[in-house]
């Protein structure tokens, strides 16, 4: 079985976190025998063609010169930096060109094409009508194709138009799979597959090597709910004075985010740290007691899953997908929006260490019983062939 993924995310070069599982996905998949190469965007700095752990990956460059690809400039995806730069919407139409052509070349001996995100599926499906083999189009749905882009009227309709073509739309939660079918999708053709997380890369280190760090990774833009986060230190800092909170990643609130620390007396015990590459950051939820992520929306969350897996207990807002992996015995969920509440539940798992030490091995438990990549790749090999008829 050999199988062409498209995606706009995917890590530009070693180490890097961007679309990182759907990097491990390709690799899982690969370990049951799929063959896989995989069209991603590319970023300035990263390698047109490459070939990883028995991946081939091809970026195929779509403006010159390349500093001027722009599409990726922001973290938080690509509606994050539409937000923040309009004017690189013209940027879609060269990468769509370049990102078809290349699938014309690559899928002539594919027995399948899937798509990550509804844009490249819509590339799938125009590269799908100029294949001598008609081969089926599988899209998974992350989240802000569904929650973002179906904001704006062209949005909701191109995203109907395209998943209507696809053979199956696979979403990450059952909560993003009800609003892909709320747009009108048949739920006959939804499946829900979650991500996964390497459990061997991703485990927990013994307990002295924790130290005493509330920790946050993701984009710093609206959706995610820094703001609140922040808003809910000054409370945990009274009742903790001796822990700091680590913030991890990038995006245009840093300024102000940066601002409301000084303005909330906290600068002193909030760090950020910027971009991490993917095994800082499993360094950092190694040794962190506690993961927050105060998402306002959220189709499911990727840290979530790593830091179950080195056994770290989360706090979350109950929003989208992620009561779907945060169950009660692995961490804590609050409204979204709500500081107080943030700070009443990171307050209880951090002054318990019972409640703690129990969080921690069964979130361990959860990371290998349900989000083991090698279980995810296999339902989607499932699909793969019901889709084909195998």
């Amino acid at each position: 079985m050999k199988v062409c993924m498209i995606t706009t995310s995917f890590p530009r070069w070693e180490g890097d976190g961007q679309g990182s599982f759907i990097f491990e996905l390709s690799r899982a998949l690969v370990r049951e025998g799929v063959q896989v190469q995989v069209i991603a965007m590319h970023s300035p700095g990263a390698a047109v063609y490459e070939y990883i752990d028995g991946i081939k990956i091809f970026r195929p460059r779509y403006l010159w010169p390349e500093r001027l690809e722009m599409l990726r400039k922001e973290g938080g995806g690509l509606p994050a930096t539409w937000k923040k730069h309009p004017w690189v919407l013209w940027e879609i139409g060269p990468l769509i060109m370049a990102q078809t052509a290349a699938l014309l070349r690559l899928i002539q001996d594919s027995c399948l094409i899937h798509a990550h995100w509804s844009l490249s599926a819509g590339i799938g499906w125009l590269g799908k009508c100029f294949h001598r083999g008609s081969p089926p189009v599988i899209v998974t749905v992350h989240g802000s194709d569904i929650f973002q882009v179906t904001k704006y009227l062209l949005g909701t309709m191109l995203t109907r138009l395209i998943l209507r073509r696809c053979n199956r739309v696979i979403a990450v939660s059952q909560a993003l799979a009800n609003e892909v079918i709320n747009l009108g999708i048949n739920p006959n053709k939804v499946v829900v597959i979650s991500n996964g997380v390497d459990v061997e890369r991703f485990k927990p280190l013994p307990p002295q090597h924790r130290q005493n760090i509330i920790l946050y990774v993701g984009s710093l833009i609206e959706r995610k709910g820094v703001r609140f986060l922040l808003a809910a230190m000054p409370n945990v800092f009274a009742a903790l004075p001796d822990y700091q909170l680590l913030i991890v990643g990038e995006g245009p609130q840093y300024p102000m985010l940066k601002q409301m620390t000084e303005s909330l007396n906290i600068a002193d015990k909030v760090v950020f740290l910027g971009f991490q590459s993917y095994d800082q950051v499993r360094t950092l939820m190694q040794r962190a007691k506690l993961l927050v992520l105060p998402s306002i929306e959220e189709a499911q969350g990727v840290v979530l899953l790593e830091a179950l897996a080195c056994g770290t207990p989360v706090v979350a807002s109950k929003v989208g997908g992620i009561p779907e992996v945060v169950t009660r015995d692995v961490g804590v969920l609050v409204p979204s929006a709500n500081p107080a509440a943030l700070s009443e539940a990171i307050i209880s798992i951090l002054t318990n260490s019972k409640i703690w030490l129990d969080m921690s091995h069964q979130a361990r438990v959860r990371a290998e019983n349900v989000y083991n990549w090698k279980e995810i790749a296999k339902q989607t090999i499932s699909v793969y062939k019901e889709v084909l008829g195998l």
